[in-house]
């Protein structure tokens, strides 16, 4: 699964980009009754391994959903991408246990289906969509049986840059930063340019510029929750097509025709002037999206053998 970098600043709560980094996760079915979990990759404190566990719960909602028996066995994730920082955590995990439960069962579900599971189970369909699909994906819901959604491939000409400060920013906390109602003006100026980031690039055109970006539903509250996010957002130099709070931070992601190591160091010293260390990630669009594969295992071959042979060890 792909991680997502969902708002894109004016697309808030309906838009996101898969990108490239990856959340892998193995699932090794036994006649027994109990689920394991073991975990591999970044923020392994924030990875809860009892029931809780998204993966656990979404591999036994698919499961039960498709009439199959209660899974057991041991499932195995191993994840490049950091959790509670804007960057569909989440999303990946839910969208993995939900393939995994789908494969489980023997059974078919359609996209749609799965990603109605996905928004019963983590809310955010802007992300699961593009996890599931990859590329540029617009989603919509109506929170009851109705997953919309639409995928474009994103050029990989665009370089992205993801830079994440050494704090986190709860999603709950990020939405209770956000006013109850808002100005006649601000809901304009915000659809306006949701309508043509959408426009221009299902048009093929990618006319991207740091105005584009410029959000007034979400972006001016959740910028006070991290030190240095307001002056990220006003960062502009050559070659910078825009800077965005990915998710509800604590990320940014740049969009960059050039110059990408200067925009990564730009705003590594902004977060650094405010007394945040902060690490940053070049990757590209991923326009696959999820990807399964089914590989029989000999219940009795041992799992460390199993395990060693799925990491190419």
């Amino acid at each position: 699964m792909p991680a997502t970098s969902a708002n894109l600043g004016c697309a808030f709560d309906c838009g996101g980009l898969a990108l490239k980094l990856y959340l892998k996760a193995l699932f090794i079915p036994s006649h027994g009754t109990e689920l394991t979990l073991e975990y591999r990759g970044k923020t392994p404190e924030r990875f809860p391994l009892e029931d809780s566990n998204l993966v656990l719960r979404s591999l036994r909602l698919a499961a039960e959903k498709l009439g199959a028996r209660a899974p057991a066995g041991h499932v195995l994730v191993e994840s490049e991408i950091p959790i509670s920082v804007g960057l569909g955590s989440s999303a990946a995990a839910v969208i993995a246990g939900l393939l995994l439960g789908v494969q489980y069962s023997s059974r078919e579900a359609p996209p749609e289906l799965v990603l109605r599971w996905a928004e019963q189970m983590e809310g955010h369909i802007d992300n699961a969509a593009a996890a599931y699909y990859g590329g540029l994906v617009l989603a919509l819901s109506n929170n009851v049986d109705q997953v919309t959604a639409l995928k474009m491939n994103f050029p990989e000409s665009i370089n992205l840059v993801v830079v994440t400060p050494a704090v986190t920013v709860p999603t709950h906390e990020a939405r209770q930063a956000l006013p109850k109602a808002y100005d006649r003006a601000d809901v304009l100026h915000t659809l306006q340019r949701t309508s043509l980031l959408a426009a221009t690039c299902f048009s093929g055109r990618f006319d991207l510029f740091p105005a584009l970006f410029d959000d007034r539903l979400h972006q001016p509250y959740r910028q006070k929750l991290v030190p240095g996010m307001e002056r990220c957002l006003q960062l502009r130099r050559p070659g910078l097509l825009g800077v965005a709070i990915s998710g509800s931070g604590s990320s940014v992601i740049a969009f960059a025709a050039q110059g990408e190591l200067e925009v990564a160091e730009e705003l590594q010293k902004i977060f650094a002037e405010k007394g945040l260390a902060s690490e940053a990630v070049f990757t590209t669009a991923d326009n696959n999206g999820a990807s399964v594969t089914r590989e029989p295992v000999p219940l009795v071959e041992r799992l460390g053998a199993v395990l060693q042979k799925y990491n190419g060890r």
